[in-house]
């Protein structure tokens, strides 16, 4: 994951409702300007959204026509309490979000190894639908908002299952910042949206041990709390570790790491020559790794081969002969007896 904004100028409805109901947004505006940019980052996002729905008693931070009071979030509470995997937390969360909304616009999906959390918004009652940019701008941060909420519910479990991310905006668009957030596959013109997770992952035993705040301030503090914290670790880590966590999420291009890094690619090779790597080293680890996962799961040396776009079998032996100082079909061989 890299760090995610929102341009300012795609969220003016939340401005205009700030405005209408007395919320001061010069704390979070002012603070991400100081560089000049015209973005915050994404957990203002949600702040200024938690400030809206405080002050308008609307779970929905004023984005829909009909309200939701913070009462009704305490229905949650003791059903998330009783979830035992991922799988049962989000199916608990879909269910009781339908309830709460009056209607179903979570559903769940299994199928080929993966569970998917649909979030179809087609019908969804909001206030500005004529506005296509905020309407998706809203659906874009919606995901990353109930994706924070499963993994600080699940203590992590959600990030690690996670596998790819549907989008409704449509392909060869501008990239928008707040999808930096993802560092997994994005498939954009999708029907709806989808946190698409790893099935057996998913159903991987857990007990949610602490207390859980579903109402308007617990909701957004629960995300926005990791959010920052999420960020203050990525802060911490080294870039070649940040880039070997990208890499091994399916990125292979330098433009494409520097870009989820929110760096230029010249700043990206001089901070991981700082650290004594380079970029192709990263990559070539990364995908020998891969290449020994699949070997020993019984993979042949021709699959092995195609699945890491090398050029022909005698390219992909004798990469992984230096690595491993045998062939691919030795080092097979020699793991299955």
């Amino acid at each position: 994951m890299s760090r995610a904004f929102v341009e300012i100028g795609d969220i003016q409805p939340l401005v205009d409702a700030a405005v209408e109901h007395g919320v001061d947004l010069a704390p979070f505006i002012q603070r991400s300007d100081e560089g000049g940019d015209a973005r915050i980052e994404i957990a203002d996002y949600f702040r200024i959204q938690r400030s809206l729905a405080l002050a308008s008693d609307d779970l929905t931070a004023v984005i829909s026509s009909r309200k939701l009071t913070f009462k009704t979030g305490q229905f949650l509470i003791a059903q998330m309490q009783n979830a035992t995997s991922l799988m049962a937390t989000i199916e608990i969360l879909a269910e009781h979000m339908n309830m709460m909304h009056g209607d179903t616009y979570n559903s769940v999906r299994f199928g080929d190894s993966r569970l998917a959390l649909i979030i179809d918004d087609s019908h969804f009652p909001y206030r500005s639908r004529e506005n296509t940019d905020f309407v998706e701008l809203v659906g874009d941060c919606l995901t990353i908002k109930i994706h924070c909420l499963l993994d600080s519910l699940t203590e992590g479990a959600a990030s690690a299952a996670l596998r790819r991310i549907k989008l409704k905006r449509r392909r060869g668009e501008t990239r928008r910042p707040q999808n930096a957030f993802w560092s997994v596959p994005l498939e954009y013109g999708a029907p709806a949206y989808e946190l698409i997770y790893d099935f057996d992952l998913a159903c991987a035993p857990l007990q949610i041990r602490e207390a859980v705040d579903m109402s308007t301030d617990g909701l957004f503090s629960r995300v926005i709390s990791h959010l920052d914290t999420r960020d203050a670790i990525d802060g911490e880590r080294s870039i070649a570790a940040r880039t070997r966590d990208l890499l091994e999420d399916g990125l292979s291009r330098q433009s494409d790491v520097a870009r989820k890094l929110d760096i230029s690619v010249a700043t990206l090779r001089r901070r991981l020559s700082e650290e004594g790597v380079q970029f192709r080293d990263l990559l070539l680890e990364t995908r020998l790794l891969r290449a020994e996962g699949m070997l020993k799961r019984g993979a042949s040396v021709a699959q092995a081969t195609e699945a890491l776009d090398y050029s022909d079998i005698r390219a992909f032996n004798r990469a992984f002969k230096r690595w491993k100082g045998k062939t691919p079909a030795a080092f097979a061989q020699d793991f299955q007896s």
